[in-house]
């Protein structure tokens, strides 16, 4: 993208502000997993939750080390992990995948690859638990990176494109920014939506 996207506005919000907003009213607290603390502490202070900011333990181990560096930070046991470029966050949807929870390490919904149509787990629109650091943290001393390589040491709650889509009909949740076409593409779509 050429430069740091999570700050780039739609319609005058900063991508991280919007999936913000959206989780805001489920939100105890707010955990900010960044290589690049500095621009996180401000935005942190400025939350009207508890917010703080934390750096990868693992460096180089991409999402996971974030997910890592997120629980062993959390101070409450179930933790929603969203990549902050992905401004349609359904409220409603996130709420279903709480409401899953019980019994499980983690709540993973799965979504059809655009092209193949192979479902794909969003490891970034998930919930996980605290337990799941045990896990998490055998497969990255491995030398595993993926983010879900950990799912079969856990008990997951897999939800599917059509339990998904009866909160999210087009999936929209799942839309995030890491092309120049995708963001002009994602502007284009939020003509007359909120933010």
């Amino acid at each position: 993208m050429g430069q740091d996207k999570v700050w780039m506005a739609l319609e005058g919000v900063s991508l991280v502000e919007r999936v913000v907003r959206r989780v805001l009213p489920l939100a105890d607290e707010f955990l900010f997993s960044t290589n690049a603390p500095e621009r996180f502490e401000t935005f942190a202070r400025s939350m009207p939750v508890p917010s703080r900011v934390v750096t990868d333990l693992f460096a180089g181990a991409g999402p996971l080390a974030g997910i890592q560096a997120g629980l062993s930070a959390a101070r409450h046991d179930l933790l929603l992990a969203l990549a902050a470029d992905m401004p349609f966050v359904n409220e409603a949807l996130v709420r279903h995948l709480v409401a899953l929870a019980v019994g499980f390490d983690a709540v993973v919904p799965q979504t059809p690859h655009p092209d193949t149509g192979e479902l794909s787990w969003e490891p970034l629109h998930a919930l996980y638990r605290r337990g799941c650091l045990t896990a998490i943290e055998a497969r990255m001393a491995a030398g595993q990176r993926r983010a879900y390589c950990f799912y079969g040491d856990i008990r997951v709650r897999t939800v599917l494109p059509a339990e998904v889509q009866a909160y999210d009909p087009t999936l929209r949740s799942f839309v995030n920014v890491n092309t120049p076409v995708e963001w002009a593409r994602i502007q284009r779509s939020v003509s007359g939506s909120g933010p």
